[in-house]
């Protein structure tokens, strides 16, 4: 037998990431569903979805224990059982009786799922090279998205077939079998340090690096933008009945063909070179999203609502492909607190996600189905215009310069 050129490969990320892709699964497609299937209307539906998707902002609180102490290996695999247990307990919860207490204990949970985003993408900057690190950014999408829909398909088929506890602990155990999957991968003992005498002075460090750097500081701020969010995939299982498809389409289309169609999507980014300006390509990934919003408003008919929400949800794989790819970037290979600002800047790229998501409900409350859809599009749209103009302007070229996102700091000190 030929021994692996190298190990991990790219494509292990979208295992290692899966736990928090269930997560997702949970809370953009079947939590929907179910809550609007209990009685709530789509805008209570959205402000829930935008409170426990909170953890993806806030988790950057427990980000820095991940750099320190035990193996960013350990802290996955913590991080993996955690979100198993916390399921044991929020999913009886699952409903309008108890909506409060459900959303705060689904956000708890998240706070310690957000521990996997932290591990993952420490792993990926520190042990990977940087041809690889593009690619395993588009498999850990694969991983989120994809494994995401799939996840959501899932609980909707359990819960159709047994009661939300026993449902709870069949998505709880195949949660906690991934937390093994970590302790494969080679990684070498973290460097003695203390918890946290000199950590913030270390982190603060790292920030001011970044926002010196004009390059990075843009990246980020293109990443608070509201572009290429993916927003509505939280909404499309609860306007699903406007276009006449009940539980069976939501859980082919938003679950099996929708997994499909986002590790599509995801898979699509590892075609755009390397080389390729990646503000640029995270802002062009954004149109493509708008056309897939802007065909879910042809008419009301399953037909509609099934072709677009694969087309939909195929472009929001290429969106968050990109956007990892982008942050991987900006966090460069120097930085010594990888984990910390790559849990930062996946914490920006998570805020307007939570907005968008307050927005699209905005637009329903106002305009129905169509306020909903046009509010996503013309957001992502006008985005674009506004990078399309800088570098028109500025006169930058497709190419991005590969030193421009280096580090300006000694990170070691």
């Amino acid at each position: 037998m030929c021994p692996l050129r190298r190990w991990p490969a790219p494509w292990v990320f979208s295992l290692l990431i899966l736990p928090l892709g269930m997560i997702v699964g949970l809370n953009y497609t079947a939590l929907p569903f179910l809550l609007a299937k209990a009685g709530l209307s789509v805008d209570r539906i959205a402000t829930i979805s935008s409170i426990i998707n909170l953890p993806g902002v806030l988790g950057v609180i427990v980000s820095p224990i991940v750099d320190i102490k035990l193996r960013r290996r350990a802290w996955l695999a913590i991080g993996t059982f955690g979100t198993a247990i916390a399921a044991c307990i929020y999913f009886p919860l699952i409903g309008a009786s108890h909506s409060v207490l459900m959303t705060a204990l689904i956000f708890a949970g998240g706070m310690v799922t957000f521990l996997v985003v932290a591990a993952c993408g420490g792993l990926m900057v520190r042990i990977l090279s940087l041809t690889d690190q593009p690619k395993a950014g588009a498999w850990t999408q694969v991983g989120v998205l994809g494994g995401g829909a799939l996840s959501g398909a899932m609980v909707l088929w359990l819960a159709a077939r047994m009661s939300l506890p026993a449902s709870g602990l069949c998505f709880a155990a195949v949660v906690a079998i991934l937390g093994y999957l970590p302790f494969a991968i080679p990684e070498p003992a973290p460097e003695p340090s203390p918890w946290f005498h000199g950590r913030l002075a270390t982190i603060g460090r790292e920030i001011w690096g970044l926002a010196r750097s004009r390059p990075r500081r843009w990246g980020t701020l293109l990443l608070l933008s509201p572009c290429a969010t993916g927003a509505a995939q939280s909404l499309l299982p609860a306007i699903a009945s406007h276009y006449g498809v009940g539980g069976s389409g939501v859980m082919w289309i938003n679950g099996l063909g929708g997994g499909g169609a986002l590790a599509l999507g995801a898979l699509a980014s590892t075609l755009i070179p390397g080389t390729w300006d990646r503000r640029l390509t995270y802002a062009a990934a954004g149109v493509t999203n708008a056309l897939a919003a802007f065909f879910l408003l042809v008419a009301n008919r399953p037909s509609v609502y099934l072709a677009g929400t694969f087309f939909y949800l195929a472009t929001q794989g290429l969106c968050w492909a990109r956007s990892v790819a982008l942050i991987v970037e900006i966090v460069g290979p120097d930085t010594r607190d990888a984990s910390t600002l790559y849990s930062l800047l996946n914490a920006a790229v998570s805020i307007p996600v939570l907005y968008v998501v307050w927005l699209d409900g905005v637009g329903f409350r106002y305009f129905g189905t169509h306020g909903l859809l046009l509010t996503d599009a013309l957001l992502n749209l006008l985005m674009f215009g506004i990078v399309a103009m800088i570098f028109i302007t500025r006169g930058m070229g497709l190419r991005s310069v590969p030193d421009a996102y280096a580090p300006e700091y000694d990170s070691s000190r």
